[in-house]
């Protein structure tokens, strides 16, 4: 168990009075040495960067798994045929309009994103994607701002 106060309790006999001193903290807000100073963590942008690398091996990892384990949706099920149907569609567009058959197409179209292959498509662009976002946020964390000019030269 970690301890990094010792309350009313005796520290440990191995530690001379100056590593007992530099071993607790001055008060509760301080930081307590063992961790590691600011100065010496990797940068913000170094973390993002890693973290976009990570995203991008595992997304495409997993939508190469995803691709090779994944069944052909060869047959279409009853469900399917009928909802294709033009009779169907033409009493959507009856109750609902035109609006109402773009909608089940559109619902059509992305329900079938998320089942076989096109899975292993949509995970492997979502993961491109994100990496993307984060290798954007961690360039635009390292490069330093310019510094503007003093008010007083200009004038």
């Amino acid at each position: 168990m970690l301890r990094l106060y010792w309350p009313k309790e005796q520290p440990p006999s191995n530690l001379d009075s100056e590593e007992l001193i530099l071993a607790q903290p001055k008060a509760m807000s301080d930081p307590h040495p063992r961790y590691v100073p600011a100065e010496q963590r990797r940068p913000i942008h170094t973390v993002i960067y890693y973290w976009g690398v990570g995203i991008l091996l595992v997304g495409l990892v997993s939508a190469a798994l995803i691709y090779v384990f994944a069944a052909d949706d060869g047959d279409t099920d009853l469900a399917g045929e009928i909802a294709s149907g033009r009779m169907y569609e033409h009493n959507l567009e009856l109750m609902g309009g035109k609006f109402a058959v773009y909608a089940d197409q559109f619902n059509q179209w992305l329900a079938g994103l998320w089942h076989g292959r096109p899975l292993a498509y949509t995970v492997a662009v979502l993961a491109v994607a994100i990496a993307l976002v984060c290798f954007w946020v961690a360039r635009l964390m390292s490069v330093s701002l310019p510094s503007e000019p003093d008010q007083e030269s200009e004038s």
